[in-house]
């Protein structure tokens, strides 16, 4: 009685550990801030829900609709259910496993070697069979604990896409608003060169303006005409990149504000310290719980090393007839007892197993120290486009107002004979250009500011 009382306490001692590597979160050394930039302790752009930095009526209903509807995030949360799923799948293993069972045989005997039995005899037998592992040493709790991971892992990776996808409208729709404003330039230009065109035409009719000149009108404004279509073909393909993140054929898109109109000036914003991205961007903490998947399958595989013990019971009966198994006594039958085996030679397999585990451990401690260093290059980047973007829009709204000065004076100088067109066409074709290259920067504010948000960490929170 005190032999198995001892057994008994042994077992469930060893029961309840589960051998392998205990779990670390790979170290990495984090800057003290993004470079040049100004931090704050809990202070950060992504804790601010998306529809308060994107406040475009129109752009916020196009991410609602991406949000419901776009198709990779769709498949994103089947993951995540298939990952919720193999977790039961794992756990189902460390239970005991039961079936019922039934069974028929027909057998002719020997004579000779029975020769008091008879000729044909029939057999039935019918019950419960019950087998069950003992996870004495942790093996397929290391399973569960690596198939836990892997499920926290995917929903990390769904809130990734979520995130993404917010990013990836916003940058889209910004991007498109920005060909929008440089097709409205061209339109403008082009309506005062076909003016400035038909005034020298007029002129030289009454033999004031020369056919060269008339001739360099008509190729100035010829050259903006150009630039019209292929504002019209980039605006055609960002409004079908657009709906392919809304999940729908491709078409019109919704406007709202221009890029000039937006509420949101894209400055330079809160964001935290950068230790407090490891807590925050999906794409590390998803390889994080990866690492702690494939430190979990390293004990999995030292379990492997460790005799194996499982239980195993029938109960049920058998007879003659299938009659027989409700008969009493008569036909009941249970069986009880188990095995151990423990691994002597396998060719190694054991041994190349657990490698192969260590092996995939090291790939994911990589893999999530190389997601960090990229996390901090994206932030550092973002910013970095928003502060010297604004220098550069600062520069070209001085540009583009001086060039424009300079387009009225030229004109003003021409009409008074003290210089050639020569002069008005080097001037408008600077104003156009530089109105063109403040437009393509104003684009690129917003994307970086979307970019950011993304780099982040941020982009969704439950409204």
């Amino acid at each position: 009685m005190k032999t198995t009382a001892l057994f008994l306490a042994v077992f469930f001692l060893f029961s309840g550990c589960a051998i392998g590597p205990r779990f670390h979160t790979p170290e990495m050394a984090a800057p003290e801030k993004f470079r040049e930039m100004e931090t704050a302790v809990g202070s950060s752009m992504a804790d601010v829900p998306w529809w308060d930095i994107f406040q475009d009526k129109a752009l916020q209903g196009l991410i609602r609709e991406a949000v419901h509807n776009n198709h990779d995030l769709l498949l994103a949360a089947a993951r995540v259910e298939e990952a919720r799923a193999s977790v039961g799948v794992a756990r189902a293993d460390i239970l005991p496993q039961s079936d019922l069972i039934a069974s028929a045989e027909r057998d002719r005997n020997s004579h000779d070697l029975y020769p008091g039995a008879e000729r044909l005899t029939s057999t039935y037998s019918g019950g419960f069979n019950t087998t069950w592992e003992v996870d004495l040493w942790g093996r397929l709790r290391q399973k569960i604990n690596a198939a836990k991971a892997e499920a926290e892992a995917t929903g990390e990776l769904r809130r990734g896409v979520m995130i993404t996808l917010v990013a990836d409208v916003a940058k889209n729709y910004f991007l498109l608003r920005q060909y929008d404003l440089q097709l409205k330039i061209a339109q403008d230009t082009l309506e005062t060169r076909q003016k400035t065109l038909d005034l020298f035409t007029q002129r030289q009719k009454g033999g004031v303006a020369s056919g060269l000149e008339v001739a360099q009108a008509e190729g100035d404004m010829r050259e903006t005409e150009a630039t019209i279509p292929d504002f019209k073909r980039l605006i055609t393909i960002q409004e079908n990149t657009l709906c392919a993140l809304l999940g729908r054929n491709p078409g019109p898109v919704e406007r709202g504000e221009s890029l000039e109109g937006q509420k949101t000036v894209p400055e330079i914003p809160a964001t935290g310290l950068p230790s407090e991205l490891l807590k925050r961007r999906p794409d590390v903490i998803k390889d994080e719980y990866l690492v702690k998947s494939a430190n979990a399958m390293v004990g999995a595989q030292v379990g492997e090393f460790f005799p194996k013990f499982n239980l195993a019971n029938f109960l049920g009966g058998q007879g003659r007839r299938p009659t027989d198994f409700w008969g009493g006594d008569k036909g009941y039958v249970w069986t009880l007892g188990g095995d151990t085996s423990l691994p002597l030679f396998h060719g190694g397999r054991n041994v190349y197993q657990y490698k192969v585990a260590k092996a995939q451990w090291l790939q994911a401690v990589e893999r999530y120290k190389q997601t960090v260093v990229s996390a901090f290059t994206d932030v550092g980047n973002a910013l970095t486009d928003i502060r010297y973007y604004a220098d550069i829009r600062a520069a070209q709204e001085k540009e583009v107002k001086a060039d424009r000065e300079a387009a009225k004076l030229s004109r003003i100088r021409y009409e008074g004979g003290f210089s050639d067109y020569l002069e008005v066409l080097d001037a408008e074709r600077r104003r156009f250009t530089s109105e063109n290259s403040l437009a393509r920067t104003r684009g690129s504010q917003y994307v970086a500011l979307s970019q950011l948000y993304r780099s982040l960490g941020g982009g969704w929170q439950q409204d």
